[in-house]
């Protein structure tokens, strides 16, 4: 879960308030801040932003969690027809709803913003995000979900941006998808 912080990063007004956690909790906090080399407030910034901007938001949607493990295995033992079918149904059904939800209506940045959620929250893999030589942003969507990985990702972002309508030019690798947006 933890994201780095240089990703994203927003000028974001800080409140200081206090809270009464139990001894055993803010131990387990300290061993993880001091394990992801960062501080408690760091970490704990982070854990809230987590909240705030995925966690209600799958949990209102009715996701669960899954073992990425599991995952990938399901979609080696399924065929592509099928894998790219869930995908494109996850992407109407689901992906479409929750972007409206979020953000009150899709559009172009509004996906992207998304996909860097399901990416940095979601365990789906890393997002990177950089600007061409001629001005388009560049998103590379890497992950270790194999070739059918890549098609489902292929096929979920297809449809998010034909719900628009739109056409990025997007490359698929067997490590993740290339995404080319206009300016």
């Amino acid at each position: 879960m933890l994201v780095d912080s240089t990703i994203k990063k927003q000028d974001k007004k800080t409140i200081t308030r206090s809270f009464r956690i139990s001894e055993k909790s803010f131990k387990a906090l300290e061993e993880d801040a001091l394990y992801h080399n960062v501080s408690l407030n760091t970490l704990v910034d982070q854990l809230f932003d987590a909240h705030a901007n995925y966690e209600r938001f799958i949990e209102k949607m009715g996701m669960m969690r899954m073992a990425k493990l599991t995952f990938r295995r399901i979609l080696d033992a399924s065929s592509s027809e099928g894998v790219a079918q869930a995908a494109k149904l996850h992407a109407k059904d689901q992906g479409k709803v929750a972007a409206i939800s979020k953000y009150g209506e899709l559009t172009v940045p509004n996906i992207l913003d998304g996909l860097f959620l399901m990416f940095s929250y979601g365990g789906w893999g890393e997002y990177h995000e950089t600007r061409s030589i001629h001005g388009k942003r560049v998103i590379t969507l890497i992950h270790d979900l194999g070739q059918n990985g890549s098609a489902y990702l292929l096929n979920f972002v297809k449809t998010m941006f034909e719900e628009i309508p739109y056409e990025p030019k997007i490359t698929p690798t067997d490590q993740g998808i290339i995404i080319e947006v206009g300016k």
